[in-house]
């Protein structure tokens, strides 16, 4: 790998997730990531996949955040070419913890697309066509999704402010209590299950 990728690398190892939770990446990470999707949006293919292979689960939670952070700053500065930055930056992830993990990030990056006007299949496709399989696959299974289950809303985030202030919230799930008839059957089959052990 060249010196920028190792240099980049070396400063992502640094950050560790339980310092982020509720606070933005700081520049130099952000400045890392970058030089990383210039790389990785210059490369071929083999080069691509030693670039994702680098990526390590201690540090991977930063590109998801970068992603979220490019589909808010697209949609805050009007700017699409962000949009396609943050999907190389969850191209590089390539799912690495959980591809369950980058849905909602690729959702953020699908919704800002969408608020700017643009044909966001064809912007994920673009994206997802260039990216290691198991990136690629992450997007089509996206892109299978029914319009209502691309969205915002279905994992559990929404939409907040307008112009400089937008961003994207988390919404607590409502808490659905379980029917009678639900529970009764639960402790049926717990029972059940207990009877057939012994």
């Amino acid at each position: 790998m060249t010196d920028v990728v190792e240099e980049s690398f070396r400063c992502l190892r640094r950050l560790h997730a339980q310092d982020f939770f509720r606070r933005e990446l700081p520049t130099d990470a952000i400045a890392s990531i970058e030089r990383l999707v210039d790389v990785f949006a210059n490369s071929n293919p083999a080069e691509r996949q030693r670039i994702t292979l680098g990526v390590e689960r201690s540090f991977a939670f930063v590109f998801p955040a970068y992603a979220r952070r490019a589909a808010v700053e697209s949609v805050r500065t009007n700017d699409p070419g962000l949009l396609k930055r943050g999907l190389i930056g969850l191209a590089i992830e390539n799912a690495t913890v959980d591809l369950r993990d980058t849905l909602p990030f690729v959702a953020f990056l699908y919704n800002s697309a969408l608020k700017l006007n643009l044909n966001a299949t064809d912007l994920l496709r673009g994206v997802g066509q260039d990216a290691c399989p198991r990136f690629r696959r992450v997007v089509e299974g996206f892109l299978e999704r029914d319009e209502a289950s691309r969205s915002v809303n279905s994992f559990h985030y929404m939409e907040s402010g307008k112009g400089a202030a937008f961003t994207y919230l988390y919404s607590e799930p409502p808490f659905i209590r379980p029917s009678k008839v639900g529970w009764r059957i639960r402790m049926f089959l717990l029972h059940l299950r207990r009877s057939l052990r012994s």
